[in-house]
């Protein structure tokens, strides 16, 4: 009796993550678009657009080895660098108005995704 109540729990649990998991991938779409409009309007309120660059940096350092006094080593390191864009606030605008647009268009896509998800 507890090995199938067990079962059913587990058959369960698969069935609700599963239906978890399809609303979640319905909307990531929407998410980014979301994320794209927040991200647009910001860069319109500050007049500019913060983007990150992959800068390496290689330093020099003072390696001990056993069989030589002092040896020098270098070591590349990756990093980011923000830098600013500036950004017209007129075609920002124009842009957050297109994403807006986009953004009722996938409201209705992806309610549609959501109804076909296994209940």
């Amino acid at each position: 009796m507890r090995l199938v109540v067990s079962f059913c729990l587990a058959l369960l649990v698969g069935c609700a993550n599963l239906h978890s998991s399809c609303i979640r991938a319905a909307q990531a779409e929407l998410r980014a678009l979301d994320a794209q409009i927040a991200e647009s309007e910001t860069a319109r309120q500050r007049g500019y657009r913060v983007t990150q660059a992959t800068q390496s940096r290689t330093t020099l350092n003072i390696c001990a080895w056993p069989r030589e006094p002092v040896l020098f080593c270098t070591t590349h390191t990756p990093g980011k660098r923000a830098t600013r864009t500036e950004v017209s606030p007129a075609a920002e605008a124009e842009r957050v108005m297109q994403l807006r647009r986009e953004h009722a268009r996938l409201v209705a896509v992806t309610a549609d995704r959501i109804a076909s998800c296994p209940a």
